[in-house]
């Protein structure tokens, strides 16, 4: 039978205190032989000292049980010290250490929650995926961005190996070489996440302790997506502009060499040769410019002069700087505004704007066809739009046409005299507007083009 912690320090206590006064009542019954005043007075003081012995006893007990109550509230994660517990007023040492030990649970667990913010902070804004995988594969941390581009919405990593999770070999194999060689280990990887592909510079980084014993690694993904790309525009840039130059350069040397060659040319091929040279040289000179006005739009210290435009205004000018064109190939152009065409621009740039626009539907329309210019506004913008019975477009092709050199129909193109970098300054001037702009077209059907820019606000004055 189990002896509770009452009754172990209980009964010796009672029986040390009946024993002394039993020995205490015989030693003084036979030297005063007066045996029953002793026996009321043994008997008297008894209970006195059982009544005494009883109330240290049950209060020792009772600060022990509380004692106990505090410690097993401590082991399960409650530190505070409730206003009525005796530990926050009784001051003997029990009490003194209880509430020293809690103060410093609770420090404790206050600087464990701000490394723990801390960290968790810092591995959510690392700027890409990352992941901590411990000495046993088990992946021990991973951020919600990796989740997000790995697909791997699974809320407790702790209890699963790297393998189990990670569905790219090509990173499983990055970390199995990490775990082999025991040094860094770089890779760059293209994953598919979604319909994009995503380049990432990966560094798997194992992490060591004393006497070169590893605690495991961590992989940190960089995404070099965006520099990828850049890099390819660079490159696509530079061959377009190659090819654009190829032609004219081509006929320049071409016909240059023939005059000088062939003494017995005739005048009436000098002539025609000579206007082919201009013709070119005028091409090459348009491309140069253009080459050199989309780098000025593209800079990041380009500003415009805005103020307000009369955007109906700027569309007629631009109409009539265009009739000539026009007429050449016989199509009627449709002009109507509606509504206040006041907007928030620079006027040479929304004519520039125009011109490209108006160009492009006069260059893809065939001959004896209509175009149709509207000004008009709508909520708190002004539109824009053009509307041509030209070739049209597939509607895949749509978000390429604003590309440098990009071009529906190649020979048509090169045949209006177009550079290839109309659309891309025209989108780069609306973006400049704090505008945008939109296309609808049909193969066969024609295009249409809009431009949305601020409408210009009037500051009310005070009357």
């Amino acid at each position: 039978m189990k002896t509770s912690f009452r009754q172990w320090i209980g009964l010796p206590i009672l029986r040390t205190v009946f024993g002394c006064l039993l020995l205490f009542w015989i030693l003084a019954g036979a030297l005063f032989g007066h045996w029953l005043g002793l026996a009321l007075i043994v008997l008297l003081l008894f209970f006195c000292m059982i009544s005494i012995s009883y109330y240290f006893v049950r209060t020792m007990l009772i600060a022990n049980d509380e004692a106990l109550t505090t410690i097993k509230r401590f082991t399960e994660g409650s530190f505070n010290l409730s206003v009525s517990e005796r530990w926050n007023y009784s001051g003997n040492p029990l009490n003194d250490e209880i509430r020293r030990l809690s103060s410093f649970l609770l420090n404790m667990r206050r600087s464990f929650q701000n490394q723990q913010d801390q960290l968790s902070a810092l591995i959510e804004n690392i700027g890409g995926p990352f992941l901590f995988i411990d000495n046993h594969g088990k992946i021990r941390l991973a951020n919600e961005l990796f989740q997000q581009i790995f697909d791997n919405k699974i809320s407790n990593y702790e209890a699963l190996q790297y393998e189990d999770v990670i569905k790219n070999k090509e990173i499983i194999h990055t970390i199995e070489r990490t775990f082999q060689l025991k040094t860094d280990v770089h890779a760059t990887l293209v994953v598919s996440v979604g319909i994009e592909r995503k380049h990432f510079d990966v560094h798997a980084i194992p992490i060591r302790r004393g006497h070169g014993h590893s605690k495991g690694l961590v992989v940190i993904f960089h995404d070099i997506t965006r520099l990828k790309k850049l890099e390819q525009v660079r490159k696509d840039f530079v061959a377009n502009v190659s090819h654009e130059l190829r032609t004219p350069v081509t006929s320049l040397k071409g016909f240059a060499e023939t005059l000088l060659e062939d003494s017995q040319i005739s005048d009436e091929e000098r002539e025609a040769f000579l206007t082919i040279i201009l013709k070119e040289s005028d091409r090459l000179q348009l491309l140069i410019q253009d080459l050199l006005e989309l780098s000025k739009i593209e800079d990041e210290h380009f500003q415009l002069n805005t103020g307000a435009v009369d955007v109906a205004q700027i569309a007629q000018e631009t109409l009539e700087l265009l009739q000539e064109r026009a007429h050449k190939k016989d199509i009627s152009v449709q002009f109507s505004t509606h509504g206040n065409t006041i907007a928030l621009g620079d006027a040479a740039r929304v004519k520039q704007m125009f011109v490209n626009i108006i160009s492009n539907a006069i260059a893809y329309s065939p001959e004896k066809s209509r175009i149709s210019v509207v000004v008009e506004s709508v909520g708190n913008t002004v539109v824009f739009k053009t509307t041509d019975t030209g070739i049209g477009m597939e509607k895949e092709e749509i978000p390429r046409i604003f590309e440098r050199f990009y071009r529906v129909d190649r020979a048509r193109s090169r045949n209006s005299g177009g550079t290839g970098l109309g659309l891309a300054i025209v989108k780069h001037l609306t973006e400049a507007h704090n505008g945008h702009i939109e296309v609808e077209s049909e193969p066969g059907v024609g295009t249409t083009f809009s431009i949305y820019l601020k409408a210009f606000a009037l500051k009310k004055k005070n009357s």
